[in-house]
Order: structure tokens, then sequence, then C-alpha cells
């Protein structure tokens, strides 16, 4: 068993901490506590853990699902016992980003701007937060699909930012959730052809289960000549990069058609040379896709709810949170499963 009073957060390169956090008797007037069922293991978290880049506590453990066990005064909308999902915060209205109109820019939207912030993520038992940083869940969505609500999100953001017109060609770069789960939604809104490319077999099967037409390793020779066989020649109309790789981001600007979209998704934290000269030779749009906002959070539990977004197929591996130090060791070498859950009672 693991004690609820010790949280764990990235503290510096290959370096983990176990921090106190002991749930409030009484929580703070609009907020609730949350009894954590599943955190996922982030890309982004095995970046800071390998690189020892400063990454906010609460951003440690920021995939988690789990149950509301206590609640502030104040707080309506939500009850004890309720499923809930971790979100991002509404835009705050008074920031200058907001005050400009670009409330999905707005600069106090993250959990860790908050001064009542807790001193930790997801990798807790329990965690106290702002009842607006969390959505109902429901029984049509399990904890393990509660799990990947955020980064799912992420995807959702990057589709409505960069959308398919009904028969065109994408491309996605990437079999994380977040890749499969572009996949499916380019698909969805109407791309004829959607094409995954990801290295490792298991993945491109899986994405061929979500509704890919083809799947690429990179390497493969075929791509190229499948893109221009599927488009007369022209190239895709749109590639999601969400590998965060710079192999990724050329590889998919030479696949797009002159006037094309680049939506750029995964983040590298390194810097990486680029050729722009590439882009304006094609004159393509090459857009960035910043994280999410709150109403597609709630647009993402409808999406999993009704099944447009498939969860089923997707490969979790449940480890204890006892283990974390192990897992993290682990995941750096290269993930075995599409996400890894901490089940904190363990």
């Amino acid at each position: 068993m693991v004690s609820k009073d010790l949280a764990y957060i990235i503290a510096g390169k290959q370096q983990l901490s176990s921090v106190t956090a002991s749930p409030p008797a009484h929580p703070l007037p609009g907020h609730v506590v949350v009894e954590i069922r599943y955190t996922g293991i982030c890309g982004s978290d095995i970046e800071a853990y390998q690189l020892g880049f400063d990454y906010h506590p609460t951003l440690a453990g920021h995939e988690w699902t789990g149950v509301i066990s206590a609640i502030g005064e104040g707080v309506e909308g939500l009850a004890v016992g309720d499923r809930v999902a971790r979100t991002c915060q509404p835009p705050c209205g008074t920031c200058k980003m907001c005050r400009h109109g670009q409330y999905e820019l707005c600069l106090n939207r993250s959990l860790s701007t908050r001064p009542t912030a807790p001193a930790h993520g997801g990798y807790a038992k329990y965690i106290p937060v702002p009842a607006a940083s969390v959505t109902p869940l429901p029984d049509t969505v399990s904890f393990e699909a509660g799990a990947i609500v955020e980064p799912a999100t992420v995807a959702v953001h990057a589709v409505l930012r960069a959308t398919p017109r009904l028969g065109d060609t994408a491309v996605v770069f990437g079999g994380g959730i977040v890749g499969l789960t572009a996949l499916q939604l380019a698909k969805r809104a109407g791309a004829l052809n959607v094409i995954l490319v990801d290295p490792t077999e298991e993945r491109r099967q899986l994405g061929a289960t979500l509704g890919a037409d083809h799947t690429f390793a990179p390497d493969d020779p075929g791509l190229v000549a499948t893109v221009e066989a599927l488009t007369d020649q022209r190239g895709a109309d749109i590639v999601y990069e969400c590998a965060g790789r710079k192999a990724a981001i050329e590889l998919g600007t030479t696949l797009l058609r002159p006037g094309g979209q680049l939506m750029l998704v995964g983040t590298p934290f390194t810097s990486i040379e680029l050729f722009p000269a590439a882009w304006l030779g094609k004159q393509i749009d090459v857009r960035t896709s910043l994280a999410h906002t709150r109403e597609e959070f709630e647009l993402t539990v409808e999406l999993l709810s009704r099944g447009w977004i498939q969860t089923d197929t997707l490969t979790f591996e449940v480890r204890g949170l006892s283990e974390i130090e192990a897992v993290f060791a682990d995941l750096q070498k290269g993930a075995p499963a599409v996400k890894t859950l901490i089940d904190p009672t363990r």
C-alpha cells in the first residue's frame, strides 16, 4: 500500500522527490478534493525527467481521473462521489490575452498559475484543486479512458485548428495517444485518406484498427509513393506532427502539397535546426497547437462517451505509485504500451 500523505514530483534530471500530500479535511471555498484512480504518464513528464528542465510540481502527473471525495463551500454542479477528469482552467477574463479577446491563450488557465495550486500533481492518492479544474465523467467513459482525456484533448484542439475538408488526405506522425486520437478525428472530420507514420509495428497495427487507411514506418520508401498515388502527385493536404521530432517535421514538409498545412502538435524540448526555405518554396501554412481550452475537455468527454474516440484497443500498462521511480527509469528507454497509468493504491 502507498501512504496517502505522499506525492511525487520531478525535482531535477532523473530525479523524483516525495512531498507531503495530505488531503485537507475541509477544502477551500470553490475547491474539491479528488481521490485519484489513475494518472497517465505524459511524454512531457518523461522529457522533464530526462533533461531536468524547470517543471512546475502540478505538471508532474497532469493526466488524472478519479472520484470527488470532498467539496468546499460554494461549489455548484458537483457532488461527493462524482466521477471526474482533470481539465484546464477557464480563461480568467482579466489577463492581457483575455482583454484582447484571445481567451484560448489566457495566461492564467493553467492550474500552476493559481495561488491555491497544490504542491504536486497526480502522482498521489488525493489532489485538492479548484472545482473549475475538473469535468464530470459519465459512467459510459471508463477511468482508463478518463486518464487520457487530457492528451486526447490536445488532439481535439489540433484538429479543430486544422480541420480536414471532405476528401482531404491527412498524414499523422506519431502513434501515441495524441496521434491515434488525431487520426480518428481527422477521419471523422472528412479526410478520405488518413496515413499514420510511426517506427513501431505494434502502433502501426493499432492505427490501422482505429481507422488509418495506410500505415508506414518513417523510413519506408512506400510512404512518399503512396501519398503521391493517393493525391494525383499533389501531396497531402494536412500533416499533423505529433511526435515532436525534427525528422518528422522535415518528412512532413516533403509530403505536403503546395499550400498544404503543417500542424505542429508534438513538443521538441531541445533546439532543432530547420530549413524554412522548404516551407516557403511550397507556401505551406505552418501552424502550432498549444494544448487545449476548457470547453474542448467537455467536447472530448462527449466524443469518448459517443464512441467517436475509441480507446478499447489501446494498450494500457498499469503500475503502482510505489514503483514510480522504476517506472520512470523504464519509460525513458521507451514505452512498451501506448499509455502507462499509475494506480495510486498500489
